[in-house]
């Protein structure tokens, strides 16, 4: 479900500066993601509770210590988990993106031969304009979708270039070919890199899997081709607007 990613990017890069904020530490940020996400009319089959500690599903972990998961949604197969962190002036260090992960994976251990039925996707949202490349590669290589307003992910810059391709007219001959020609290596990279939490951690035979294709792996180079097509699409996205006007 790609609107569910697009639509969370939305959010920290246009909607939220927009928004009225609240006098509480975070500014309403997880309040006003979680209403902005349900008014999109997904039609989540399960949307948690506030300060929910069972995965949206009332579940327990492996280590028998409740963690608290911002948001859960599910619809049908899919299962979105999402840490908000506003941190808006605070730095997104490797610690907490590792907290993010030892938590789902808490859950997942003790919870396996059933959330192995879902596709599970993590996100970690956050308005901070400055994320360090370091947080940026860790997210790449365990799967963790980095929802921020300085870069698009894989699936979200995939989504625009596609959306960008099909309103250029035939015509337009010269701008078209280099934006089938983005479309096709942000494709293969988003093939390549673009994974989830279930495609890192399997349960098959009773026993939990680690699938990381190790010799696969390189998310300095992942992420360097992810920040030359952003400027590639900001560029060719430039241009589209000009001729329109």
């Amino acid at each position: 479900m790609a609107e569910v990613e697009v639509y969370s990017w939305l959010f920290v890069h246009k909607e939220w500066n927009k928004l009225k904020k609240m006098p509480t530490p975070d500014k309403g940020f997880e309040e006003s993601f979680r209403e902005y996400l349900y008014n999109k009319k997904i039609n989540f089959n399960v949307m948690s509770d506030v300060r929910d500690t069972g995965f949206g599903l009332s579940y327990q972990t492996l280590s028998n210590i409740p963690h608290e998961l911002d948001v859960i949604c599910i619809k049908d197969r899919d299962l979105f988990v999402f840490e908000l962190k506003h941190y808006e002036v605070s730095n997104i260090t490797k610690e907490v993106i590792f907290t993010f992960l030892g938590k789902v994976m808490d859950f997942y251990f003790k919870n396996a031969e059933v959330l192995s039925n879902y596709k599970i996707t993590m996100f970690f949202v956050t308005i901070n304009k400055n994320v360090d490349d370091s947080t940026r590669k860790l997210c790449i290589t365990y799967g963790i979708k980095l929802i921020e307003p300085s870069l698009m992910t894989l699936g979200i810059l995939d989504y625009f270039v596609r959306s960008l391709y099909q309103k250029i007219p035939d015509g337009d001959g010269d701008l078209k070919a280099k934006v089938e020609k983005l479309v096709e290596e942000v494709s293969a990279q988003k093939e390549h890199y673009d994974n989830s939490f279930s495609d890192v951690f399997r349960y098959k035979n009773r026993k939990i899997e680690i699938e990381l294709p190790l010799s696969e792996i390189n998310p300095t180079e992942a992420l360097n081709k992810i920040k030359n097509y952003c400027n590639l699409f900001e560029r060719v996205r430039e241009t589209w607007n000009s001729k329109r006007n």
